[in-house]
């Protein structure tokens, strides 16, 4: 069980209050659970222990710098069989079920064990804040009687769609017995407009072991002391009022967690090129289209071919995030070199980028994403309009709220795994987002949301921010009312 302190230990760590955070293993999980870190860690009151899967926590050290000031934020480790060095992978995804299975069985046992060395070693651990997917850490917080918090790092809408779990079972709708059926209308999730079959999470259509992990965890969301949800009031008001009368006032709006860190920098566990912020100055204002899958999604090659195909036609001035793996099997050499020289002029490609820098940049037009949500609220937050290609998880639900709720972008015929997207198509989607009248209406009404979201972590009226100090102050009472 490895740790790491960023400072020498405090002269009575017992009297601070000691959080302990277990984010779920994975970039875009990771990077709100880190902006929360950093703000309790900000507070005198307060001691942080973030915990990582021990392959996950070895190549995160590489990549964390400190931040100056925040000597009480402390990075261990517990042990899992899962190898993901940079967190949840391709294969993880591919493989969901089995993952939540085996980090159900594998990690209570770590985390209980590193809880009771801390409190030996007299610092004991007064809370747990955990991802809502890490819903075994509600357990291991019983056994030693201390509060669990959940961190939503997802939409607000989402959390009613897994709160609905029993009333979408027992119609039928996830997991279905049978075939499904895609166009059916949904209407009966409160808090959420009403939206077809095709449009709820992805991994509610999945198997048996998927089901009962689902059956399983959507009442364990009743049990938090706190919900801390990544996304801001104004976005999502009605779903935030639905989950707030049925779970009560600690259920808040608690994002966009990023803009509480002024370093404009997100967890990253991949090496940053720069080198893309100095290309970007020359492009025209409001020009450039950035393509970016995450960290996790993969493309066939014939849909790469085509993506690549339908840029080129564009004539855009285009910045592409290509990882190493994310074309299943590779790239055809001869067909990327041939790409890449007859877009030297035209295009720049890195293997990670500076995300929240080139989303800032004056010459960003649009943002064609997978559409976590990370990435979503990221580029409201910078006013920059979508094109929604959703690859699994709840991808495709976000799309349908960029799409048809807020109205700020555009999807195409299929997402990522449904089969593939012609040139021509992409090429469509490209220019109706930065060319049509369609699209400045789209980019009038992402402006407008970012207005909002930056208003949300106003350190003197923001909804978000007023939130989250509210929590730390009962965590402070707790501590108090124990002693």
């Amino acid at each position: 069980m490895g740790s790491l302190q960023t400072s020498s230990d405090s002269s009575s760590p017992s009297s601070k209050i000691h959080v302990m955070a277990v984010p779920l293993p994975a970039q875009g999980h990771m990077s709100p659970v880190i902006h929360l870190c950093k703000l309790i860690a900000r507070d005198p009151s307060f001691t942080i222990s973030l915990v990582n899967v021990d392959s996950l926590h070895d190549e995160f050290v590489k990549h964390w710098v400190a931040p100056a000031g925040l000597e009480d934020l402390r990075l261990h480790s517990i042990p899992y069989s899962w190898k993901l060095p940079r967190g949840a992978d391709a294969h993880a995804l591919g493989n969901l079920a089995e993952w939540f299975t085996a980090s159900a069985r594998e990690l209570p046992g770590g985390l209980e064990d590193l809880i009771r060395k801390l409190g030996e070693e007299g610092d004991p651990v007064n809370c747990i804040i955990s991802d809502y997917f890490c819903d075994w850490t509600q357990d291991v917080a019983d056994v030693f009687g201390i509060p669990r918090i959940i961190l939503w790092s997802g939409t607000a809408g989402w959390t009613s769609l897994e709160y609905h779990i029993p009333d979408l079972l027992q119609k039928n709708h996830i997991f279905p017995v049978g075939g499904r059926d895609d166009s059916v209308i949904i209407d009966y999730v409160r808090g959420v407009k009403p939206l077809r079959l095709a449009d709820v999470p992805d991994y509610m259509q999945g198997n048996e072991v998927w089901k009962e992990i689902c059956i399983k965890r959507s009442p364990v969301v009743k049990r938090a002391r706190w919900v801390l949800v990544n996304s801001f009031y104004d976005l999502e008001a009605p779903t935030f009022d639905f989950m707030a009368s049925e779970l009560g006032p600690r259920f808040i709006p608690a994002g966009p967690l990023f803009l509480l860190d002024d370093s404009r920098k997100n967890v990253v566990l991949r090496p940053e090129n720069e080198d893309c912020l100095r290309w970007m100055d020359e492009q025209e204002p409001g020009s450039v289209l950035y393509i970016s899958f995450g960290s996790i999604a993969v493309l066939s090659v014939e849909q790469f071919e085509e993506l690549a195909g339908a840029l080129e036609a564009s004539k855009k001035p285009f910045l592409w995030v290509i990882r190493s793996e994310l074309v299943v099997g590779g790239h055809s050499n001869e067909s990327y070199d041939g790409f890449c020289e007859r877009t030297k002029n035209q295009g720049f490609i890195v293997s990670w980028a500076p995300q929240l820098r080139v989303l800032a940049h004056p010459s960003m037009g649009a943002f064609l994403t997978h559409c976590g949500w990370n990435s979503i609220q990221e580029s409201i937050t910078h006013g920059i309009p979508l094109l929604g290609w959703p690859y699994g998880a709840e991808q495709n639900t976000n799309c349908k709220f960029i799409v048809e709720d807020w109205k700020i972008g555009v999807r195409f015929s299929k997402t990522a795994m449904q089969g593939l997207i012609e040139r021509g198509e992409i090429e469509d989607g490209i220019r109706k987002v930065m060319d049509s009248e369609e699209g400045k209406e789209m980019k009038e009404r992402v402006e407008n949301l970012k207005i909002l979201a930056r208003k949300a972590m106003d350190k003197e009226h923001g909804k978000s921010f007023r939130g989250l100090q509210a929590f730390l102050e009962d965590l402070k009472a707790l501590k108090l009312h124990h002693e």
